[in-house]
């Protein structure tokens, strides 16, 4: 018998790739997203009219009632992007929280396991801290910033939710995903961002040129994300979600993609971005201790994907 499966946020970036594989392994799904900037592009309406998946329009900021029976819950809702979270600090706060509170209230079965989708950002405040060094290890113990700026309310958000999850009725698991990249990401980041200003410009800024991050393909953080959540003994734990093996300054990732669109574009380094940490790379090894060797797709082959895309 199949599983029921709730995925929040389903038609955002990561929400829509996690449906899209479950859907193909035959799991009952019930999709929802209030559609304030998730996609719903063609390939997301395709998704919606498979048997197995049901899509509901719904604002979880609103008390709401599952009536039916769901054996795990993939909680990914929430305001995203640095420049939504800094123009919005204060409904950043209220709708990431609020809305998992109604989530945890609507689940009336004990047995459902809850798996919340945190962030990256809460390593942040420690690294700048300068008592942190890389890479970033789940056990590290976090901090929050004295005086936090409008981008920490992001964070913030993040880390009440992963203590209102822990402290449930429920099994819960979560995860920390680092710099996730790949086809149907918004713009507000910074691999379709480039893409566009090298398609669109003569010249492309790129700002905190000399910041490093460590991406992930989102073929391979979605298969991390259904190992570890179907495996029993991946509860009650946190873990990255990521690729530490290819690290690269954003300077040179801008060039890269240059090269691969064979643009006339020049690249132009810009200012720091307030609140951008120098280096973001995640301790994969507790990741890979429980779900076996990751097989990860290179950043080439995964920028040719990605550019293929967004240019079509």
């Amino acid at each position: 018998m199949s599983k029921n499966i709730l995925i929040t946020g389903a038609a955002g970036f990561i929400g829509f790739n996690l449906a899209k594989r479950l859907s193909e392994k035959n799991f009952n799904l019930t999709l929802i997203d209030n559609l304030s900037r998730g996609r719903t592009d063609g390939d997301f309406k395709k998704l919606c009219k498979k048997k197995n998946v049901n899509f509901k329009n719904v604002d979880l900021t609103k008390s709401f009632i599952l009536k039916k029976k769901f054996s795990h819950v993939f909680h990914l809702a929430s305001i995203v992007g640095v420049k939504n979270v800094i123009k919005n600090p204060t409904k950043t706060l209220e709708t990431n929280v609020k809305s998992t509170l109604n989530l945890m209230k609507s689940i009336s079965v004990k047995k459902t396991k809850i798996v919340f989708f945190s962030t990256s950002e809460v390593y942040s405040p420690l690294i700048k801290s300068k008592k942190k060094f890389f890479p970033s290890k789940e056990v590290d113990t976090l901090i929050i910033p004295r005086y936090p700026s409008k981008r920490d309310s992001y964070l913030i958000s993040k880390l009440v939710i992963e203590n209102i999850v822990t402290q449930s009725k429920h099994k819960s698991l979560i995860f920390r995903p680092h710099n996730i990249y790949g086809p149907r990401m918004g713009f507000a980041h910074v691999v379709p961002e480039l893409i566009q200003k090298i398609n669109k410009k003569k010249k492309c800024i790129v700002y905190s040129p000399n910041h490093s991050r460590a991406f992930c393909f989102i073929k391979d953080a979605i298969e991390q994300i259904i190992k570890l959540s179907f495996k029993e003994s991946s509860y009650n734990k946190i873990y990255n979600i990521g690729n530490m093996n290819e690290e690269i300054k954003i300077l040179k990732l801008a060039n890269l993609i240059k090269e691969k669109m064979k643009k006339d574009c020049f690249i132009a380094p810009g200012s720091i971005t307030k609140g951008s940490q120098a280096r973001r790379v995640p301790d994969m090894s507790k990741t890979q201790n429980q779900i076996g060797k990751i097989n990860y797709t290179n950043l080439s082959k995964g920028l040719d994907e990605t550019i293929k895309w967004y240019l079509k």
